[in-house]
């Protein structure tokens, strides 16, 4: 069923969407932080996941100008549900800007740090659907991701 199936593309969709996410929760929160060390974390991570945003929409445009279109599907409808599923409610599970507004910062770091951690997960899961040049780049994001990660709990556990 090809329906039960997505490619690069999709892959892309799904990462860009994640890094919006994320840019939207970091973003709200640096304009909300009385701490100013909290208000520069913040910043520096919405501005990283925008940077991880246009990352992956220029290897969209580059695919695109190729005309990949079929390239690199997974079939494997489990694999897909579960990558699928840990986009929608677990890395930066969608949240309207009033909600957003509303968290407490140990709620947002919380969030946050569990959203950086589905995040490392997520793209360790699509290294393997991916070229070498896409893998290069889940790789260098992996690690950003994980610098994100000690970031936020650095600062947790300093509170």
């Amino acid at each position: 069923m090809l329906k039960n199936k997505f490619n690069v593309f999709e892959m892309l969709e799904m990462a860009k969407e994640i890094e919006n996410r994320g840019y939207r929760l970091y973003s709200t929160h640096a304009k909300l932080a009385k701490d100013q060390k909290l208000k520069d974390l913040f910043n520096k991570l919405a501005n990283d996941e925008q940077d991880h945003y246009n990352t992956f929409d220029e290897l969209e445009k580059k695919y695109k100008e190729k005309e990949e279109k079929d390239y690199s599907y997974l079939e494997d409808v489990k694999v897909n549900d579960y990558l699928k599923n840990l986009v929608e409610y677990e890395v930066f599970p969608k949240g309207e800007r009033e909600e957003l507004k509303e968290m407490e910062t140990e709620e947002v770091l919380d969030k946050a740090i569990k959203s950086e951690k589905d995040s490392i997960l997520l793209y360790q899961e699509l290294v393997p659907y991916n070229n070498e040049e896409t893998k290069e780049i889940l790789y260098r994001l992996i690690k950003e991701e994980k610098e994100h990660y000690v970031s936020l709990v650095n600062y947790k556990r300093e509170m």
